[in-house]
């Protein structure tokens, strides 16, 4: 392929070396595919197949991928719907699925600074990956080569040091993520200025709520990073990636937070920003398990014409599809499976299922602020939250893996330390999703004790 549609748009302009050379070739899952509709005999994908009474008594008569019977107790679903590979980039059904939610969400958001927005035509078909952990690896792999730089907050999940600096080489960037309490736009500004005289492109990843801090953003906070970002590329020229993370999306427990991904805003804000939406689509639905992740790509309207458009939708399948390919080569069937199943009950009813586990976790986080409050004494202060799973608590004048080691051995209450002098960042972060509502006022109480004994 030639990839000419994609050569026109500034997505071509901002991909690797890694992401310009990839591509599916017409290998097997292509002749397979076609064996399926053509072929009276396939002899191409390098699954045992055969009839269902060969394995088990009472089987039926149809060809099928072999499966252990014992599995059948597990799982209650035909095996042709657990045991056969999934499509490279996932079940044709489930991706239809999952760009509609995605669609579904932007219809009716309510506090985004443009409100609802319907974002049908104007993204690319999710492509299944496995979790968001993979997905933020294909993409800083697609996007950037070894040494570039990506920029990230100083308050960030852990992982993404090992996926973008370990495992891709990237040069972490980070901006210290709060300012006055509030979310440090300017810094996010100061730090694309400074690459961008050293790099062609620029790459941010924002995550919303965030992890570790339980971060939210304004809509009055939003509106500002929309106006950085679009006065940026209006004066750079620049190709502008941003990575949204959007693990924790809709767990947002304050009126005036926003829970729904920034992705919806970015999408027709200039020529030269793309977003791509990083979805944990197992992880959104309670099957953490489920390792099931999804990336979209937003489409400006003003890159290309009707005609066009369908030739570039094709060409980032095909380059999308050589990524997974050459890495995973494809996503857990069963799990998609599952979520279609679910999703196909109508996503009002997933709304309604969600929404108890939401009001569960939004009592948590609430008494979690009130405990911290009851409890807060000199040396410990929680930054700013107003969602997701965790708050973060900054602990000063003790190491925090020491005082993370002491709180467990001593009160019983595990928590998870982060310490980097470099980032300015010494704390931890208290998990109240995993902590029963009637044991947290306790937690914060052992909390403060701890803080008393290494004081």
């Amino acid at each position: 392929m030639e990839f000419e549609a994609l050569k026109k748009t500034p997505v071509f302009q901002a991909l690797s070396s890694i992401g310009k050379r990839i591509y599916q070739p017409n290998g097997i899952f292509y002749w397979s595919n076609r064996a399926k509709k053509e072929a009276k005999i396939n002899a191409t994908i390098g699954t045992a197949v055969g009839f269902e009474t060969d394995i088990i008594d009472g089987g039926r008569e149809k060809l099928l991928t072999y499966y252990l019977p014992e599995l059948k107790q597990y799982i209650n679903l035909p095996p042709e719907k657990f045991a056969s590979y999934a499509p490279i980039a996932g079940i044709p059904k489930f991706r239809d699925l999952w760009e509609k939610w995605i669609i579904y969400k932007g219809k009716n958001a309510i506090n985004l600074p443009s409100g609802t927005i319907n974002v049908s035509g104007k993204i690319t078909k999710p492509a299944i990956c496995n979790g968001i952990t993979n997905s933020i690896f294909l993409v800083s792999r697609f996007f950037l080569n070894p040494g570039e730089k990506i920029i990230c907050p100083n308050k960030r999940w852990g992982n993404y040091n090992s996926v973008l600096h370990l495992q891709n080489e990237l040069e972490i960037e980070t901006f210290q993520f709060f300012k006055d309490d509030k979310l440090n736009i300017e810094g996010i500004s100061e730090l694309m200025l400074q690459i961008s005289k050293v790099q062609d492109k620029i790459v941010l990843i924002l995550n919303f709520p965030n992890n570790p801090t339980g971060y939210c953003p304004t809509k009055n906070e939003i509106q500002d990073i929309l106006n950085s970002l679009k006065n940026f590329c209006d004066s750079s020229n620049k190709p502008v990636i941003i990575f949204c993370d959007d693990a924790y999306e809709g767990y947002s427990y304050s009126d005036h937070r926003v829970g729904t991904s920034i992705f919806y805003e970015l999408i027709d804000l200039h020529p030269n920003l793309i977003p791509i939406k990083l979805d944990g689509a197992s992880k959104e639905f309670l099957m953490y398990g489920g390792r099931t992740g999804a990336i979209t790509l937003g489409i400006n309207s003003s890159w290309l014409s009707s005609s066009e458009k369908e030739i570039f939708l094709q060409e980032w399948e095909n380059k999308i599809q050589g990524m997974i390919r050459s890495t995973i080569s494809n996503s857990n069937h069963f799990y998609q499976e599952v979520l279609i199943e679910i999703m196909n009950l109508g996503f009002e009813k997933m709304q309604e299922s969600r929404n108890k586990i939401y009001e569960i976790l939004k009592k948590r986080y609430f008494a979690s602020i009130n405990a911290f409050e009851k409890y807060k004494t000199e040396g410990i202060t929680m930054d700013p939250a107003g969602g997701g799973f965790f708050v973060f608590l900054n602990i000063d004048k003790i190491q925090a893996d020491k005082f993370a080691d002491h709180l467990l051995l001593k009160y019983k209450v595990g928590t998870f330390p982060i310490v980097s002098e470099k980032e300015e960042i010494n704390g931890i972060r208290v998990a109240f999703c995993s902590i029963p509502l009637e044991k947290i006022e306790e937690t914060f109480r052992r909390i403060r004790l701890t803080l008393s004994d290494l004081s």
